[in-house]
């Protein structure tokens, strides 16, 4: 994750990371913010309401480095997602994925030179897709 960052963030000096809170979810977890989301029972608030500037969000094979400094006008965060796809350990590959999320946690794809999985426009969006709930869960639990 830190070389793809690098990779496509060559302006960030990687010691700007160093300090980023790494938060993993457990299954229980990722259940309480899912189940939490599908029975409404959290207060939408905008993603400009969470304090977090950044951090590394892992839930299940998914690791989300989550930037609040951004480049596009409307992003509010900006977010670089790496998934293993692999159904065994024989079998893995990686899938990244770059997005930006503006305040209603809307995602739009950032286009990026790449090979593989990684390079199918249709597997990017869906798995982007897959992950803005639990994303949009926790930043909301973390604003209140």
């Amino acid at each position: 994750m830190i070389q793809y960052i690098k990779e496509y963030e060559g302006d960030n000096d990687l010691g700007d990371y160093l300090d980023t809170r790494y938060v993993r979810l457990t299954e229980q977890h990722y259940d309480q913010i899912a189940g939490a989301m599908s029975e409404g029972e959290l207060e939408l608030k905008k993603s400009s309401s969470c304090p977090a500037q950044r951090f590394f969000l892992h839930f299940n094979e998914t690791i989300l480095f989550v930037n609040k400094q951004t480049e596009a006008p409307n992003s509010i965060y900006d977010v670089e997602m790496i998934q293993n796809d692999g159904a065994s350990d024989d079998n893995k590959e990686l899938l990244f994925v770059s997005f930006s999320i503006d305040d209603d946690y809307a995602p739009a794809l950032k286009k990026r030179v790449a090979s593989g999985k990684t390079a199918d426009e249709n597997a990017q969006q869906l798995v982007m897709l897959s992950v803005i709930p639990i994303l949009k869960g926790f930043m909301i639990a973390i604003s209140d």
